[in-house]
């Protein structure tokens, strides 16, 4: 995170639960990072501020940080089309998230694949996010005096703004909101995930690894170096 608070709370909160041993929050930029070789990497909400045309370099980036078979999980706001890349408009670009970038999913898709990534699956939540975002916006009214005692009234007022209209704004499909998974192969390299979801009745996620005539199969490990 570029937030040294964000940093500092997420830190002590890791500290209080007794996940100091597992769990990490650096006050960094993800460029910084000199590890490599990592099962999975996550970008949530990053990519609207990369640029789009920086889309290559970062995506290659990110790649090379990974293991083959390690997968990777491109969580961003997107347009609703591929015809234009557009700032989210200027009170957002001058209060919320300045200098952002919202593309279609498609040109995120393409760049993905376009630095040698495998994309496995693709989904979007707008639907999703409209609730949530209803269900943030109660919740600041709710908590409105301890809001504005914590950072004042303007940007308690800001963010009120900016989430209700956000809220509007996956409503009506002026906006999205997408995950892309993708896997690091080698050439013809099984991915060793399921090869289809299968959600149960209980609303809990639950993948069965099949083979191609749909028996259950046990996982393959990634190949050596």
């Amino acid at each position: 995170t570029l937030s040294a608070e964000q940093a500092e709370w997420a830190q002590a909160k890791i500290a209080e639960e007794g996940l100091t041993e597992f769990a990490e929050v650096r006050h960094s930029d993800y460029r910084d990072v000199r590890e490599g070789e990592f099962d999975a990497v996550s970008s949530i909400g990053l990519t609207e501020h990369i640029g789009v045309h920086n889309y290559p370099a970062y995506f290659d980036y990110i790649k090379s940080k990974l293991k083959v078979g390690g997968l990777f999980l491109n969580h961003s706001i997107t347009r609703p089309d591929n015809t234009r890349i557009t700032k989210a408009g200027d009170f957002i670009d001058r209060y919320v998230v300045p200098d952002g970038e919202l593309a279609g999913s498609g040109r995120i898709i393409s760049e993905i694949q376009n630095v040698g990534a495998e994309v496995l699956h693709e989904e979007n939540l707008r639907e999703h996010y409209a609730l949530t975002l209803a269900e943030w916006c109660d919740n600041l009214v709710k908590n409105w005096d301890d809001a504005v005692a914590e950072v004042g009234e303007g940007r308690a007022r800001v963010w009120k703004l900016y989430m209700a209209a956000c809220a509007v704004g996956f409503e009506r499909h002026s906006t999205e909101i997408h995950q892309v998974l993708a896997v690091k192969n080698r050439d013809g390299w099984d991915s060793g995930l399921p090869l289809r979801p299968d959600f149960s009745t209980s609303g809990r996620a639950k993948v069965i690894p099949l083979d191609l005539r749909g028996r259950p199969r046990p996982p393959r490990s990634p190949p050596g170096p």
